[in-house]
Parts: C-alpha cells; structure tokens; sequence
C-alpha cells in the first residue's frame, strides 16, 4: 500500500493538464492585441453639391493594389462574399451619407500606410477617392487605435464602433483549439479513477467553478490583459476562489504519485498512506503545479509585455 503506481502518476497529471490547458485557453479567448483596426464605407461618386464628409481631408488614389481593395468593400457592402469574409461587415452606421455598414480591414491590409499615416495626423479619418469614367467613386476611411480606457469592468470593452470579433480577439481559434487538447488529453490518459466511476459530480462541480471563476473577470472587463491593468478589484477574489477550486479538485494529498493519504475502500474513507514522505510529495506537487500554471504564467508575461496598452 505504500507504494505508487504509473495509475496514480496519471491521476494527478491529467488533472493537471486539464488545468494547464484550460486557463490558457480562457486567457486567450479574451486577448486583445489592440492592434489598429481600419473601417471603409462606400461614399457613393462625387458631385459638385456632395464633397467630403465634414473637414476630412481627401486623398486621389490609383493603381491595381487599390483597385482590388476598394473593389473588395463594394462586394462586402453588397452581401456578394463568401460566408468566411462576412465577419468583415459591421452593423453600425456610416456617416455623411454613407451606406448603412462599415467593413473593417487590419491596418496593414490597406494598400498604403503612408495614407494612414497621413489621416492619423489629422484625427484618424479621411476620403480616399478612385478616378472611374462615370465619376470618382469615394470611400471614408477611419483608423481606429483602442487603448486600456476602453475597457470598464461591467461593460467591458466600450469603443464605438465596435469591431468584428476576430479582430478584437485574434486567438479566439487557438483558445478552442487549447481547450480541445486539454479535454483529450484528460479523456485519453488512463487513470485508476475510472474504475471508481471517473469523476465524483462534486469534483466536476469544482472545475466548472474554477474555470467560471477565472473566466469571470476577463469576460466582465472585456480583455485578458485589462482584467489584471482594469479590473482588479474583480480579478484578485475571482482568482483567488478559482486557485482554491483547483487545488480541491487536484486533490493532491490524495492523487500524487507518492501520496500523503490512501483510500481505505470504495467510498471516500481515506488514511494515512504508509511510508508517505513529505518532501518526495512536495517535489511531486511542485511538477505537477508547474504543468497546471505554468502555462498560464508564461502566457500572462508574454501578453503583459506584448499587449498591454
């Protein structure tokens, strides 16, 4: 009985893995790189009666790279495109007598920098105008550059317009992948657990609740990285609650390879495993605490340094 087998090694490692899939997965979900995001809307051609909208200043462009990029927009606007471009469209409303949607490009999508570079220094917004036999047909372009003040606990994230969710949160895919490796890997690794019946409902119970707990204030601010630089007042218990979950779902007195206690029969008695040694449980308990967090950790760093604006 004092001994550990490969079954109980598995035990604790799934858990573990489990964990150290999972709160990356939901870091990611949420992570914003804030990287500036461009909104084009058709204007319709020009007239001596309808120039640009307000003091934006206009811009006369040409060549095939702008061409197709401005072509790109009227099919969007028009409903033309394939399904996997439609995330693309917004639904807000266009200004001075636009149509009624915006299409939103990253910023290096757009032909040229230097025209952006050149509306960013008169408050991000200008017309960009394409010489057609039938009259110029113009296009309001807008820079939007979002910061951490955008982002408010309860509300979450506050910019207007809002953009398509895959550029606001660009890993969203990876996120669902990482959660999928973690549910396979816990589902795949042999346990001895499962000739008990697999997890107890109290322990599923737990992880939920350690998941939702961490979930909890990135989904409420609207942002990984502005949970920890907005929303720490929320952060610190929810995360705080979710570490206290967690470990009670490891239950690593029990699942480590050299445990401190052993079930004494088929129901939730447990005692004091013979020959337990505290400082091999403790070694066991570091490893296995890097496999759930460290992940996590380097995660966070990464995206602290990266993307914190």
């Amino acid at each position: 009985m004092g001994t550990f087998t490969g079954g109980e090694t598995m035990e604790l490692l799934r858990r573990a893995l489990l964990v150290g899939c999972a709160l990356p997965a939901l870091w990611l979900l949420r992570l914003t790189t804030l990287d500036p995001v461009v909104s084009v809307v058709a204007l319709g051609p020009a007239s001596p009666q309808r120039g640009a909208p307000g003091s934006a200043p206009t811009v006369t462009v040409s060549g095939p790279e702008w061409e197709r990029f401005l072509r790109n927009v009227d099919v969007l606007e028009n409903g033309e495109v394939a399904p996997q471009d439609r995330w693309r469209v917004g639904a807000g409303a266009a200004e001075a007598g636009g149509k009624s949607r915006w299409v939103y490009f990253k910023a290096d999508e757009v032909p040229s920098r230097a025209i952006l570079a050149g509306f960013a220094a008169g408050g991000g917004e200008g017309v960009v105008s394409l010489s057609r036999p039938g009259g110029d047909l113009r296009y309001q372009v807008r820079q939007w550059n979002w910061t951490r003040q955008e982002f408010t606990p309860g509300p979450g994230f506050t910019g207007r317009p809002t953009p398509p969710s895959s550029l606001l949160y660009p890993f969203e895919y990876v996120a669902y992948a990482c959660f999928f490796v973690g549910v396979a890997l816990f589902a795949l690794i042999p346990t001895p657990t499962r000739s008990r019946g697999g997890l107890s409902p109290g322990e599923l119970a737990l992880v939920v609740a350690a998941l939702a707990l961490f979930a909890a204030p990135l989904l409420v601010t609207g942002g990984s990285v502005q949970a920890l630089t907005r929303g720490l007042l929320v952060t610190v218990p929810c995360w705080t609650l979710s570490a206290v979950a967690i470990h009670l779902f490891a239950k690593p007195g029990l699942n480590a390879p050299r445990p401190l206690v052993e079930r004494t029969g088929a129901g939730k008695e447990t005692a004091p495993a013979p020959g337990a040694s505290v400082p091999a449980f403790l070694r066991w308990g570091v490893a296995m605490l890097a496999v759930a967090a460290g992940p996590l950790v380097v995660l966070v760093a990464v995206s602290m340094i990266l993307w914190n604006r």
